[in-house]
This record gives structure tokens, sequence and C-alpha cells, in this order.
């Protein structure tokens, strides 16, 4: 007999979770009521879970109570505004960087920043973006333990929170460095996903909606639950809307991804809130 099991994983990303931000809990709430009544396998949080964690950790902690209210298991990766930025292309340095700080703060309240589940037939990885070219230990030990994840027979599903390019593996690096993964490590990226059976690349910190198909993987990018960036603001790449992305994938290794809005989600503008990032 066929084997029919299915995978359902609910991506979310970009929660910018913090005490205080109104807007941002009411379209959380918004999320954790459609989890709770779809009751997906698995939730999985591409990053950027709080608003400002290196400068106020108690967020995380505020975090993780929000995200435990879903009711699923859910595996979350850090971004940005949760472990500060990793160094780009062209000598990007980065104001709030990644550092020991940070990653001790992330690793008090959810453990590892990186996981891999299997569960009906998949692999779940997800891998701390943020650690690219920070010359920290994290690093190199994340790439030796990526090697060794992803050498197993069967499909995976691999989780990031900046996307790895805008449109092909091959195209030059981006005016704007802290958009996408830097250079070198996408190369070492794409060579492992080339060496595995990577199906799919989910990611966030974009804050915008789109599915690119390149040498047969599908890259993902999950929209924000939190705000969207106007275009004064930031180049419109994708869809700009608030939501999460519902991932079916089944034990013969196909891929269907669906966008989601919750019929109470706002599409807030960053330029109007201003105690999130003024």
């Amino acid at each position: 007999m066929a084997d029919t099991r299915r995978l359902r994983i609910a991506q979310i990303s970009d929660t910018h979770l913090a005490p205080g931000q109104a807007e941002v809990d009411a379209n959380f709430d918004a999320l954790a009521a459609w989890i709770r009544a779809e009751s997906p396998d698995l939730v999985v949080h591409s990053g950027d879970v709080t608003r400002d964690a290196p400068g106020v950790p108690e967020e995380l902690d505020y975090a993780a109570a929000r995200l435990a209210e879903l009711g699923v298991e859910t595996l979350v990766i850090p971004g940005n505004h949760d472990v500060g930025d990793n160094p780009g292309d062209g000598d990007y340095a980065p104001a709030s960087p990644v550092g020991p700080g940070p990653l001790a703060a992330w690793a008090r309240v959810f453990g590892a920043d990186r996981f891999a589940r299997d569960i009906a037939g998949w692999r779940v990885v997800g891998i701390d973006a943020q650690l690219f070219l920070s010359g920290l230990p994290e690093e190199a030990a994340q790439w030796d333990w990526l090697e060794e994840t992803l050498a197993v027979p069967g499909p995976v599903a691999l989780f990031t929170h900046k996307p790895l390019f805008r449109e092909t593996p091959d195209e030059p690096a981006d005016p704007t460095p802290f958009r996408y993964a830097p250079m070198g490590p996408r190369a070492r990226m794409m060579d492992l996903i080339r060496g595995a059976d990577v199906r799919l690349v989910g990611c966030g910190h974009v804050h915008q909606t789109r599915q690119v198909t390149a040498e047969g993987v599908i890259h993902g990018w999950c929209p924000a639950s939190a705000f969207v960036i106007p275009d004064a603001h930031q180049p419109r790449i994708g869809d700009k809307l608030c939501g999460l992305l519902d991932w079916r994938l089944g034990a013969d290794g196909s891929v269907d991804c669906r966008l989601v809005r919750p019929a109470t989600m706002g599409d807030h503008d960053i330029t109007e809130l201003p105690k999130m990032y003024g």
C-alpha cells in the first residue's frame, strides 16, 4: 500500500513581539487562533521573534510565553532582531552584530539556535543565518552540524531567517547587504542543498511574500505577522501583506505552499507604529 502520510507545517515569521505593542499582539492573536483551529503538525518560526532582544533580552521571555499559546509543537530559529545581525558583502558591518551575549540570552529561553526534527518521512531543519561570516565558534560548529544533518536519505525542509538570494543562486551580491545571505555562505549553502534531498527552503526577514523555484527547490518567503514596510522605505519584491505560510508536504517528497491571511489580521504600516523602531 502506498504511503499516504502528509506533513503540514505552519510557518510564521517576523512576529516582533514585545510588551506594549497592541497592533502586533492583535495580529499574533489572529495568527494563534488560526493555528489552534487548523492544528498543523508543526509550527516553524523563521526568526525575528522579538522587537529588539539584543537591547531588551526580557522580550525573549515575553515571546516564548506567547508562542506557548499556539498549542502546537513549535520550532524556532533566531533573526537579526533576536541575536543581532551578521556581517555582509562589501564590508557591511551591522550596528547590532551577533555576539556571545545575545546568543546566550537566546539559549537561556529557547535553547539551541538550530534544529533538526524527523517527522512523517521528512527531516525538518532550521539554521541560524545570523552566524554567517561572524567568525564565532558557533558558526563553524553549525557548518559541521549542517553537513552531518543533511547527509541523510529522504526529503528535507530547510528553514532560515534570511533568503539565500532574490532570483537565482548565481546572482551578484545585492546592493542592500543585509537583505540576503552573504555570497560566500550562500555558495556553501547551495553546495549542501545540491548534495542533499532538500525540497524547500522557507525564509522570512523581508516582510514580503513570494515563491521562487531554483534548481528544483521551492524557496518560500513567509510574510511577517507584525507589519509591512512601505515602498518608500523598501523596494517591492513580492507581495506586501501580513500572514503566514501553510506548507503541505507529501511522503513522496511533494511540496505545496499556500499563503494564509487570517481574517482579523491587519497589514500594519511600520511607519504608523512609533513604539516599534521610532
